[in-house]
């Protein structure tokens, strides 16, 4: 589980490609979050939810929502507007719910994304803030050939690692 700080449902990048969803794997499918979906995004929180992600917002409002088997499994999100990114560069969150947790979606989700924003935004790089004691996430960013390019504490103090995932080649367009 990694933050990607309040969701993009008003970014000008997440609004202008909102059409061009779902993207699939074959396993997986991204598909634009609908208000619809809120009750499911409130259920599938749990503790270790809390613990990576904090409180969360009562109405959260994800780029995406992680649907496997026609269900929704969890969520992925990026920002662009964050003081820290450049141009260029989006801080990419996501969740999978507990019972569908070790099973490579998480993964797969953050592959689906990353093409996504290479296809339909400027994003050429994106970020993902783990917590250094998250092991799953750890294993998550390492599994997408994200390389490590920060170490830092959190405003909590917790340790965290800062990934980078390359969307796309400079010059790629």
């Amino acid at each position: 589980m990694v933050g990607a700080g309040g969701g993009t449902g008003s970014s000008p990048a997440s609004q202008e490609a909102e059409a061009r969803w779902p993207v699939t794997d074959g396993i997986v499918t991204l598909r634009a979050a609908r208000p619809a979906d809120v009750p499911a995004l409130l259920a599938g929180r749990d503790a270790e939810w809390e613990r990576w992600l904090g409180p969360g917002d009562d109405e959260p409002r994800p780029t995406a929502c992680i649907v496997v088997g026609g269900g929704i499994v969890g969520w992925v999100d990026f920002d662009t507007d964050l003081d820290w990114l450049g141009p260029g560069e989006a801080n990419v969150g996501y969740n999978v719910f507990a019972p569908h947790r070790r099973r490579g979606y998480a993964r797969r989700a953050v592959a689906l994304l990353a093409g996504w924003l290479a296809e339909n935004t400027d994003v050429r790089r994106a970020y993902l803030a783990v917590d250094a004691e998250n092991a799953a996430s750890l294993g998550v960013a390492r599994a997408v050939g994200a390389a490590v390019v920060a170490r830092y504490s959190n405003a909590q103090g917790r340790p965290q690692v800062r990934y980078v995932v390359r969307v796309r080649q400079t010059g790629d367009g």
